[in-house]
């Protein structure tokens, strides 16, 4: 992978460590998925990216996080901070499944 594409993944990354985790999705259950979870599956594959490539197993963490965030999306958009917070995440998630 390119050097840029590991630069962005990173400059991305750190951007999104200064967000805070949203407060009403401790709260929520879009579609029955527990957003605390995915929200840590999701950033520590793409932590794990940042170190080198991915096992299948994180493979296909991230293919099926990125679908459940993309499932959910809809259910978060009456809160802007999570939907910001989750559309953020995705898109880490889909840099680092390039890596």
């Amino acid at each position: 992978m390119s050097d840029t594409h590991n630069d962005q993944l990173a400059t991305l990354w750190q951007g999104f460590l200064d967000l805070p985790f949203p407060q009403s999705c401790y709260r929520r259950s879009p579609a029955g998925e527990d957003l605390v979870l995915l929200d840590s599956h999701l950033a520590g594959c793409v932590s794990a990216a940042l170190t080198g490539p991915l096992d299948e197993r994180r493979r296909a963490a991230l293919r099926t996080g990125i679908a459940t965030v993309h499932r959910i999306l809809p259910e978060l958009a009456d809160d802007p901070e999570a939907a910001d917070y989750f559309t953020r995440l995705r898109e880490l998630a889909v840099l680092a499944g390039e890596r």
